[in-house]
């Protein structure tokens, strides 16, 4: 699911930091990595420094750009971490956000006819609505929270074979997310 969102190769606008650093008191963690995204006006902590893409898209309709940026990483080879983080042209308004994210889970949902929603709630992350999601294809996990703020989507999601989903890394994945207002 992730390749297919990788586009192109780009400026990188992001400042990494090992968060051993910073004092953090689980031994597992103190390896991960917190990626500043200018860009996105904020912060996430991968298992790893990540590899970064950074595209711009045309939309048809107006002529208008959606630049988006996608961080990549591995822990282990086992399971990929990912976020996604799109600025769309003009702000979401309030009443169409839980139809714009209900739109984004359709479409991940559909790029595979094995695809099996597990779950989606909606949730209030940091003072905006987001939802929370696990796809099942086969034996592939593939779980995330799609988060709208203003004018940008944010996606952090993992993926992983079921016999290597390990919750409390993902857990501590989407938690380590925080908007920098």
């Amino acid at each position: 699911m992730f390749m297919g969102l990788m586009l192109c190769a780009g400026v990188d606008d992001t400042f990494s930091q090992n968060i051993a650093s910073q004092g953090r008191q689980n031994e597992v963690y103190k390896s991960w990595t917190k990626v500043y995204s200018f860009q996105g006006n904020c912060h996430v902590v991968f298992p790893r420094s990540p590899d970064h893409v950074k595209q711009n898209m045309a939309i048809k309709s107006d002529g208008s750009n959606l630049e988006y940026d996608v961080y990549v990483a591995d822990l282990e080879k086992r399971s990929v971490y990912m976020a996604l983080i799109a600025k769309y042209p003009g702000e979401v308004r309030e009443d169409q956000v839980v139809g714009s994210l209900e739109h984004f889970l359709n479409s991940i949902l559909v790029q595979n006819p094995n695809n099996q929603l597990v779950f989606a709630n909606l949730v209030q992350v940091q003072g905006c609505q987001a939802m929370d999601f696990f796809i099942k294809t086969n034996d592939v996990f593939f779980k995330g929270r799609v988060l709208l703020a203003k004018n940008y989507l944010y996606l952090l999601a993992m993926e992983c074979e079921k016999h290597h989903y390990q919750d409390e890394h993902f857990q501590f994945f989407i938690e380590s997310f925080e908007l920098i207002r």
